[in-house]
């Protein structure tokens, strides 16, 4: 009873324009206040408990690291790079633009800075080269989704650290699927391109493209850090964090790009960022531990059993309700809303939990450029100005590639598992 009315307040203060983090801390006290069992002081050891764990001071510095780098020049630097290699050819640009993505997403970890960093250099260029203002979008919001599935990713950081599950394993699983999620958008935007694309880019002279691989090294040097630091036992992924934060430190003093104005806003709006995660995560935290306190996660394993005692049917069928709860909140809190409820049912059916993380972070993250909420998409509409209702039809196809690599994945685990197996 009390779940079910934390749930219903939950989505009235959601739907009601209360910032999701209060949305969910509000609806978990008045559901515990109407139960009267517990002192409320509970309330806010739960809250603290929710962000003590030291594997989230990943956050903070994986956010850091890429407003350093940002400012540092290496969004530009990227783009200059799949430029001369991809935009000569038919729908170039929105090659370009996605190859531009699956690089940002191994310095970054998060969808909706690829989407605000690229987004603001990609979406005009390909307008004024002719592509249609919706079709720019679509590429750009759906390309921005692996920012959050190849490693390094904030949302595998917090996953792993509210199910202890591997992290290294986490981010490593999603390497494979987000290579494969770039490439398949590729073979879409080339088709696309014959109706809804500009014209073709001069192919780059040999002197102009050695320029640009040259002048990219120190955007490929960043993941080859963290990754290579993780897998040789080197560092855990906090320390990772800590470490790609320094290097793009040092090497915005290099390249002289920082002031101390400039250095102010980098902190204050990494800061900004990394505190409206951690609060949201708190107040998930404190929901997700009243859900379980009333026992949500045995009602739903029950109710699962009901329907079904195949796993892979089962499956399909927890894949679907992610993708609707990923339409409908943000990621970060429809993943703390889910995981304690899922992670029962993920260990009666034998799930593997490092593939079955990865198949959760996939799905969630598509919701971030779907209907109501679609925040991916949103930010890269405004950067358009262009409309979400739109940008649907062409975001389509899309999804819809998205949708069928996440049912391959789940069907084909050593997709996600060959990496961690040979790399931990």
């Amino acid at each position: 009873m009390n779940a079910a009315i934390m749930i219903l307040l939950f989505l009235g203060l959601m739907f009601a324009g209360f910032p999701i983090a209060y949305s969910m801390a509000l609806s978990a006290v008045v559901a515990l206040a109407i139960e009267g069992q517990v002192p409320l002081l509970l309330l806010a050891q739960q809250f603290y408990a929710a962000l003590d764990n030291f594997s989230l001071l990943a956050i903070p510095l994986f956010i850091l690291a890429g407003e350093l780098m940002n400012t540092g020049g290496i969004t530009e630097r990227l783009v200059r790079f799949t430029g001369a290699l991809l935009g000569h050819i038919r729908g170039g640009l929105a090659h370009a633009n996605i190859l531009t993505n699956m690089f940002m997403a191994a310095i970054s970890g998060s969808a909706a800075a690829d989407a605000a960093a690229i987004g603001s250099m990609m979406i005009p260029a390909m307008k004024r080269d002719g592509y249609k203002a919706e079709f720019a979008v679509a590429v750009t919001s759906s390309a921005a989704l692996m920012g959050p599935i190849i490693p390094p990713s904030i949302v595998a950081v917090i996953y792993g650290s509210i199910t202890n599950v591997s992290i290294g394993g986490l981010l490593l699983a999603g390497a494979v699927p987000g290579v494969l999620a770039g490439l398949g958008m590729m073979v879409v935007a080339y088709f696309m391109s014959a109706r809804y694309g500009g014209a073709a880019a001069k192919r780059a002279t040999v002197a102009e493209f050695w320029s640009a691989c040259l002048r990219v090294i120190p955007a490929a040097i960043m993941p080859a850090i963290i990754l290579g630091g993780i897998v040789s036992g080197a560092f855990t992924p906090t320390e990772a964090a800590g470490v790609a934060a320094g290097y793009g430190f040092i090497y915005g003093l290099i390249e002289r790009k920082f002031t101390p104005k400039v250095l102010y806003h980098l902190f204050f709006n990494a800061a900004s960022v990394s505190a409206s995660v951690l609060v949201t995560l708190a107040g998930a935290g404190l929901f997700g531990w009243v859900l379980a306190r009333a026992g949500t996660a045995e009602a739903a394993l029950h109710a699962l059993a009901a329907i079904t005692d195949n796993p892979q049917v089962a499956l399909v069928i927890i894949l679907a309700f992610l993708l609707f709860l990923g339409g409908l909140v943000e990621t970060v809190p429809a993943m703390i809303l889910s995981v304690p409820v899922l992670q029962p049912i993920a260990k009666s059916f034998h799930y593997d939990p490092v593939h079955f993380g990865c198949l959760v972070l996939m799905t969630l993250v598509l919701g971030a450029v779907m209907p109501p909420t679609g925040i991916v998409a949103m930010i890269c509409c405004r950067i358009g100005g262009v409309t979400f209702a739109a940008t649907l039809k062409l975001l389509l196809p899309f999804v819809l590639w998205w949708f069928a690599l996440i049912l391959v994945v789940a069907f084909v685990p050593q997709i996600a598992l060959w990496l961690p197996s040979v790399m931990l």
